[in-house]
């Protein structure tokens, strides 16, 4: 009788914990996913894609107040659910009893999960009453067309010097049905107007994936040190279908456009105004300095004149080797006619976007004319002829003299 008495004990001990856990009072009316709702019974399953992101909306009506209680969907089974699990829940909510309530949740499906038949768990539960859980059929396929850039790879890694090449490799996966062929991948940085492109022939269904040749960029020289991003495509389906991935590298200073800063050519002059008569010519020696790291060609052009003739030598072009000199000269030969006073003319030295003006200045002087300078000459030699009468003169007279003095003594 005593173990009866235990037995009957233990049992309305049971009862009595039963009914003070009762289920979550509330009735599940509707879930819908992806706009489509969903039959807990039955074998009929729904169709999604993996990869994408759908909107699942759950009403539910409450038969008593319920406090701080969540919904939860979930899909298990995958195998990276350690890294990122699939799953949405709301925040704990108060609802009031007779009162229909939606709630609206997202569920990414993973573009990993495999291709397989899957359930959708919804668990609605709260602090301590027994949680509601309903399960509904789910098939999880694959797009008929889709492709995913898995890895992209840079060589240098991730940090290049201005001036220097980048290589990237591009690994693209077949997460569609179908193969694909002709898969057309571009790298570029648009912020420096660079792109290179690149084929993959064929990439199989099922998961596959290929890569690229090393693609090749060359970053320009002198660009501004920074973060750049660098936007990968993968085009597919003839171009009517592309995915994209974004990734960023870091262009490093090239030492070398620090000294280009500092003029790389230099001209100079040693004397820019020059004196002359008319009918002779001056000398203007204009010297070029290439500082740069690279040979240049130089011309060096004059403008007409009415006064002179101007010509240069030993060339007009300069092929001015890196860190050298060399001069060239602008001869300036006034004409016989030319009008006395200064005169000016403008020389000009110029390498691609480089030009440099310098003024030469000549002071051209009047000619003396010839019947002047013949006047000169003879009145010249007849003063040294007076000179030379004077002197003979003067001797013979001092001879008398000395005869004279003879004679008398």
């Amino acid at each position: 009788m005593k173990a009866k008495a235990i037995i009957a004990f233990v049992l309305f001990l049971a009862v009595i914990a039963s009914a003070s856990a009762a289920q979550i009072p509330l009735v599940l009316e509707e879930v819908e996913f992806d706009d489509t709702t969903l039959s807990p019974y039955g074998d009929n399953r729904l169709s999604v894609e993996r990869g994408e992101e759908y909107d699942v909306r759950v009403q539910i009506t409450p038969t008593a107040d319920i406090s701080d209680a969540q919904m939860r969907i979930t899909i298990d089974g995958y195998e990276f659910s350690d890294v990122e699990d699939i799953q949405a829940r709301t925040q704990p909510e108060d609802y009031s009893a007779n009162v229909t309530y939606v709630e609206k949740l997202k569920l990414k499906i993973p573009s990993e999960l495999d291709r397989d038949n899957y359930k959708l768990r919804l668990t609605i539960a709260d602090k301590y009453n027994n949680a509601l859980v309903q399960e509904y059929n789910l098939k999880i396929d694959a797009a008929r067309h889709a492709l995913r850039i898995d890895d992209v790879v840079f060589s240098p890694n991730s940090a290049v010097r201005a001036g220097s090449a980048l290589l990237t490799t591009v690994r693209v996966e077949n997460k569609g049905e179908q193969r694909e062929r002709d898969v057309r991948v571009t790298v570029s940085v648009p912020e420096l107007g660079i792109a290179a492109t690149d084929y993959i022939e064929e990439i199989d269904d099922g998961d596959e994936e290929e890569e690229t040749e090393e693609i090749f960029l060359r970053i320009p020289r002198c660009s501004k040190p920074g973060v750049y991003d660098v936007l990968v495509e993968a085009e597919y389906q003839r171009r009517h279908k592309k995915v994209s991935e974004r990734k960023s590298i870091t262009v490093l200073e090239d030492e070398t456009c620090a000294e280009d800063a500092a003029p790389k050519t230099t001209v100079s002059i040693s004397n820019q105004a020059q004196s002359v008569t008319a009918g002779e010519s001056a000398v203007y020696p204009i010297t070029v300095t290439n500082a740069g790291r690279v040979s240049r060609t130089f011309t060096v052009q004059t403008q007409s004149a009415e006064w002179a003739d101007v010509s240069i030598t030993p060339t007009s072009t300069l092929v001015v080797p890196a860190g050298a000199t060399q001069t060239v000269f602008v001869n300036v030969a006034a004409h016989e006619d030319a009008p006395a006073g200064a005169h000016s003319l403008v020389a000009t030295i110029a390498s691609g976007e480089f030009s440099q003006q310098v003024m030469l200045t000549t002071n051209v002087s009047e000619k003396t004319s010839s019947a002047v300078g013949v006047l000169t000459v003879v009145l010249i030699v007849l003063i040294v002829l007076l000179v030379i009468v004077g002197l003979v003169l003067l001797i013979s007279l001092l001879n008398r003299e000395e005869g004279r003095t003879e004679t008398y003594y």
